[in-house]
């Protein structure tokens, strides 16, 4: 038996077209005078600030802040490690199609600081970009299919990043983090997640500083990866499902969903966008 269709008015519309907005100011805010650690803040936050004091009374549906047991919590942390062959690969395949250089810009951009890197890579982003994507753009999808709105939502949170090189692999956090909200009925469950993401390689160059003498890089199998991924995926999909059962969310239960177009003006100029910047941006390096 399918879910039921319903139509509710543009829900789509009205957040692939706040989506738009955010992508534009995103993009001007570059241009800006500001420091680098000021641009989430004044890029996103804003943006942010003004959407849920519009739909304040909508608030607790958007965010959903319900606190995580445990359980929930340990289960976020092997999902990322789970996750994360996947990520490198994504990486790594990028990175040897079409070079370095972009993610090379991206880490110069960071603070120098421990501490700087912290809060301005890790903390920062998990609040912001959390709060933004699988808050107010996946309660905006809420009428359509749990895998529809997580693959549309990957697909946003790529495209926000605004380069080629980190579209891709974000394309997947931002799939898997929709998922886990699901699965937890908590945005908690992004951040946390997200901000072990971006925390992990903080720590590590920390903990291990990187020796330009060293060559660490490894080439393993073809086979070798597909295999990776192929347990990756699987080991991912069964503990969101477990994720689920520990927080009573029923994922074989059949949804409502809308009949809205997903694909409208605003998201069809939110990827031109997207795509003209990306190739601008290249051709300036």
């Amino acid at each position: 038996m399918e879910g039921k269709v319903l139509r509710q008015g543009r829900t789509i519309y009205k957040i692939n077209f706040f989506y738009l907005g955010v992508l534009i100011w995103s993009i001007l805010v570059q241009f800006f005078p500001i420091p680098f650690n000021a641009y989430q803040y004044v890029s996103l936050l804003i943006p942010i600030s003004i959407y849920l004091f519009i739909n304040k009374e909508h608030g607790e549906r958007i965010l959903k802040p319900n606190l995580l047991n445990l359980k929930s919590i340990i289960i976020i942390i092997a999902v990322w490690t789970c996750m994360l062959p996947i990520i490198v690969t994504i990486i790594n395949i990028y990175t040897k199609l079409f070079g370095n250089t972009i993610a090379n810009i991206i880490a110069e951009d960071s603070n120098s600081t421990f501490i700087g890197n912290l809060i301005f890579t890790a903390i920062t982003p998990a609040i912001l970009e959390e709060t933004l994507m699988r808050g107010i753009i996946l309660d905006g999808y809420r009428y359509k299919s749990r895998f529809v709105a997580a693959i549309m939502n990957g697909f946003m949170f790529g495209m926000l990043h605004l380069n080629s090189f980190q579209f891709f692999h974000t394309f997947v956090a931002g799939f898997v983090a929709s998922y886990l909200v699901f699965a937890t009925n908590s945005i908690y469950a992004g951040m946390i997640i997200h901000f072990i993401n971006n925390s992990f390689p903080i720590f590590i160059d920390y903990l291990y500083p990187p020796n330009p003498n060293v060559d660490y890089a490894s080439n393993p199998s073809l086979f070798t990866i597909i295999m990776s991924i192929v347990f990756s995926i699987l080991v991912v999909h069964t503990l969101i499902r477990l994720l689920a059962k520990i927080n009573n969310i029923d994922f074989s239960k059949k949804e409502e969903t809308s009949d809205e177009k997903i694909f409208n003006k605003p998201l069809i100029i939110s990827i031109f966008l997207f795509i003209a910047f990306s190739i601008v941006l290249i051709s300036l390096l």
